[in-house]
C-alpha cells in the first residue's frame, strides 16, 4: 500500500475516483494526502470525473413576509446509494430563516426569508463540502425574491481562478410589463444592475428556474421560457410547447437538463412530455419522450393506496391520481406521485421510490423546491 501511494501520478489515478465525502476525511491520514487532495490539478481531475448527481435539495415551504405556515421542511433524498451527505446538510443549512434558490456543479445559493425587518436580501453561495460560504447584500440595486446561480469551477473565459455569479430577475420599480437582471460577480466582488431589459407581462414561477450551458431561464405562467444569457447579458422570450396548463388544473410542469441542454416536462394527467430545446438562439422544440401516465396509475396496487390515503396529510378518492413534475435530470424524471417523492429513468425504463417516512403535498401555492446537488471539492473563488 505504501508503494502504491508513494507513487504520486497513482495516488491521483485511484484518488480522484472516490467521492467528495470520503476524500474529505483522507485528508486527515497523512500531510501527503491532505496535499494532494488540496491540489488544484486533483481537484479539476476528481470534479471532471464525479458528473453525476448524488442527491436532491428538496424545500417545501410556505412563505408570507417571514411568517411560515403549514408545511416548512428541507431534506436531503440520496440516488445514489452516498450516505452522510444529509447530516452534513442538515446540520449547516439555516433551515427556519432561509430559502435554497439554486444548485450549480456543486455550490449552492440560498436566500434569507422575507420578515418586515429585512429591508434587503441576503444571499448566501455555499459549498457544503468546504463549509465555504460568502453572504451577498445588494445595497445598492433593486432586486427580487428570485435568484439564480452559475459556477465556473476552473474560471471563467478570460481566468482561470474559480468563480461564481448570482443573477436575480424582477420586474422594474413602476413598471409591470418587462424584467430586470440585477449580476454579482466573484471576480468583481459588485453588484450591477445589467442594461438589459426583457419586456414580457407575464408572471413568473417562483421556484422554477435552472441555469444550463451559460444561460438562465425562467418559467413562466403563461407558457413561456424567459432566458438571460450571462456573459453578454443578452435576454429573450421562448413559447413554450405542447398543450397549454390551466391555473389551478391538476396538470404540472418544470424545467430540467440532460447532456447540455434544456428540457421541459409537463404533465396533463393522461401523458406525461419531455421536450429538448435543441438551439435557445434559434428556439426549436424536439419531443423527446412521451408516457401514457396509466402506467404510473396501475402500478399503484389498493393496499398501498389505502395506507397512502391513511396517513398523508392529504386524502384521495380511491380513483383519484395525483402526479406533480419537479424536476428532469440526465434523463431522470423526479416527480411526486400520491405525495411520495418518485424517479422515473428514461434509460432504464425504472420507477423509483424515494420515499423518506413523509408525504408531500400536490398543487401548492408555492411548488417544493428541488434542485440536483452534485457535492464537488473545488473552492468558492472568493476575492
Amino acid at each position: 500500500m505504501e508503494v502504491i501511494f508513494s507513487n504520486e501520478d497513482l495516488s491521483m489515478e485511484i484518488l480522484s475516483r472516490l467521492s467528495a465525502k470520503d476524500l474529505l476525511r483522507f485528508k486527515c491520514v497523512s500531510k501527503g494526502w491532505k496535499s494532494l487532495i488540496s491540489d488544484p490539478l486533483f481537484v479539476r481531475i476528481h470534479h471532471r470525473r464525479s458528473r453525476s448527481i448524488s442527491g436532491l435539495l428538496v424545500h417545501e415551504y410556505k412563505e408570507y413576509w417571514g411568517d411560515v405556515f403549514g408545511a416548512d421542511r428541507f431534506f436531503y433524498a440520496c440516488v445514489n446509494g452516498e450516505l452522510g451527505i444529509d447530516n452534513l446538510l442538515n446540520e449547516s443549512f439555516p433551515q427556519l430563516t432561509s430559502v435554497i434558490m439554486a444548485s450549480c456543479d456543486g455550490l449552492i445559493c440560498y436566500r434569507s426569508r422575507r420578515t418586515r425587518h429585512l429591508e434587503l436580501p441576503e444571499i448566501v453561495v455555499w459549498n457544503p463540502m468546504t463549509q465555504e460560504r460568502i453572504t451577498l447584500r445588494p445595497t445598492e440595486c433593486h432586486v427580487g425574491d428570485i435568484f439564480g446561480l452559475a459556477f465556473y469551477p476552473f474560471g471563467s473565459s478570460s481566468k482561470m481562478i474559480p468563480c461564481f455569479k448570482v443573477v436575480s430577475i424582477q420586474r422594474p420599480k413602476y413598471d409591470r410589463n418587462s424584467y430586470s437582471f440585477v449580476i454579482y460577480s466573484s471576480e468583481t466582488g459588485n453588484w450591477k444592475t445589467s442594461l438589459e431589459v426583457c419586456y414580457c407581462k407575464d408572471e413568473l414561477h417562483e421556484n422554477k428556474h435552472i441555469y444550463v450551458n451559460g444561460r438562465f431561464y425562467w418559467l413562466t405562467r403563461n407558457h413561456h421560457i424567459i432566458t438571460f444569457e450571462v456573459e453578454e447579458e443578452l435576454s429573450g422570450v421562448i413559447p413554450i410547447p405542447g398543450p397549454k396548463l390551466k391555473d389551478g388544473g391538476l396538470g404540472s410542469d418544470c424545467l430540467g437538463d440532460s447532456d447540455g441542454y434544456l428540457h421541459y416536462v409537463c404533465s396533463d394527467m393522461s401523458t406525461l412530455r419531455v421536450w429538448i430545446l435543441t438551439d435557445p438562439c434559434r428556439p426549436n422544440w424536439v419531443l423527446k419522450h412521451q408516457l401514457n401516465i396509466d402506467q404510473f396509475r396501475w402500478e399503484e396496487s389498493m393496499d398501498q393506496f389505502r395506507h397512502r390515503e391513511r396517513f398523508s396529510l392529504e386524502t384521495y378518492e380511491p380513483y383519484d391520481f395525483a402526479l406533480d413534475t419537479l424536476t428532469f435530470h440526465d434523463e431522470v424524471m423526479y416527480m411526486i406521485i400520491l405525495g411520495r417523492l418518485c424517479s422515473y429513468d428514461f434509460k432504464t425504463g425504472r420507477r423509483s421510490s424515494l420515499f423518506y417516512g413523509f408525504y408531500m403535498g400536490h398543487n401548492n401555492m408555492i411548488p417544493p423546491i428541488v434542485r440536483p446537488y452534485l457535492p464537488t471539492l473545488a473552492t468558492i473563488g472568493i476575492r
